[in-house]
C-alpha cells in the first residue's frame, strides 16, 4: 500500500478520519474530503464538483488507487408521516449522488490501472431495519444496489469493489439519537458493546491489504461477519 493514493469521502468525519489514519500508517497517501474541512473540500451534492475533486487529486498526486466512501448526512429519528421528500432527497444526494459522481469521474484513471472502491453502509441493509429512519435506510439500500452493480460492471478492469456495514456508531451523525438507546443497542450486539470507528477502519484496511473483491463485511459491536455482495 506504500505510496498508493486513496480518497476518503467524508474523510473529516469520525469514521473517515479513523480509516484515513490507519491507511496512512501503512504508508498510503490519504486525500481527505470534507464538505467544509479537510484537504479537499467540495459540496458533492452540486453538479460538476466531483469531477473537479478528482482532477485536483490527480493533478496534486499524479495518480489515484482507491476511493473509500464514508460520507453521510445527520441521522434523525422521525416516523414516516413526518418525513418529506426533501428528507429522502438529502440522504440520496449526500450518500448516493456523491458516490456515483466521484466514481464515474475516477473511472478513466481506474480503468487504466485498476483500483479499490469501498462503500461504508450500515447493518440496517441486512435483515429488518429499525422504524423511523426511512430516509437514511432508503439511501443506504440505494448505495448497496450501486455497489453490487459496480462489482459486476468493473471487475473486468481489475477494479475491486467491497462494502462494510457497521451497526450503530455514536458519532457526529447520530448526535440527535437519544443516548439512552446506547445501552439497549450494546446489549443487542454479540460482544455487548457498540461498534467503534476503529472496528470499521480495521475492516477497511484488511480488505485493502488482502486485495479482496465482492465482500460485504458486517460489523456488530466487534463481531465481524463476511458475506458476498
Amino acid at each position: 500500500m506504500k505510496n498508493k493514493v486513496f480518497l476518503i469521502l467524508g474523510g473529516t468525519g469520525s469514521v473517515g478520519s479513523a480509516i484515513g489514519d490507519i491507511v496512512e500508517k501503512e504508508g498510503a497517501i490519504v486525500c481527505r474530503h470534507g464538505f467544509d474541512a479537510g484537504d479537499y473540500q467540495a459540496d458533492l451534492s452540486k453538479d460538476g464538483e466531483a469531477k473537479k475533486l478528482i482532477e485536483k487529486i490527480i493533478k496534486d498526486r499524479g495518480h489515484l488507487e482507491g476511493i473509500i466512501n464514508s460520507i453521510s448526512a445527520p441521522v434523525k429519528i422521525a416516523p414516516l408521516e413526518k418525513k418529506t421528500w426533501q428528507d429522502f432527497e438529502k440522504h440520496l444526494s449526500v450518500q448516493l449522488k456523491a458516490g456515483v459522481d466521484v466514481i464515474l469521474s475516477a473511472l478513466p484513471s481506474f480503468k487504466k490501472q485498476g483500483g479499490d472502491i469501498i462503500n461504508i453502509l450500515t447493518n440496517y441493509v441486512v435483515g429488518d431495519p429499525p422504524a423511523s429512519l426511512s430516509d437514511y435506510v432508503t439511501a443506504k439500500y440505494a448505495v448497496l444496489g450501486f455497489t453490487k452493480s459496480l462489482l459486476r460492471d468493473l471487475g473486468k478492469y481489475q477494479i475491486r469493489v467491497n462494502a462494510v456495514s457497521p451497526s450503530f456508531i455514536r458519532n457526529q451523525f447520530t448526535k440527535d439519537i437519544p443516548e439512552k438507546l446506547d445501552e439497549l443497542l450494546a446489549a443487542q450486539s454479540s460482544l455487548g458493546r457498540l461498534t467503534t470507528v476503529e472496528d470499521v477502519a480495521k475492516a477497511v484496511l484488511d480488505l485493502l491489504q488482502k486485495g479482496e473483491t465482492g465482500k460485504h463485511i458486517i460489523i456488530d459491536g466487534g463481531y465481524v461477519e463476511i458475506n458476498s455482495l
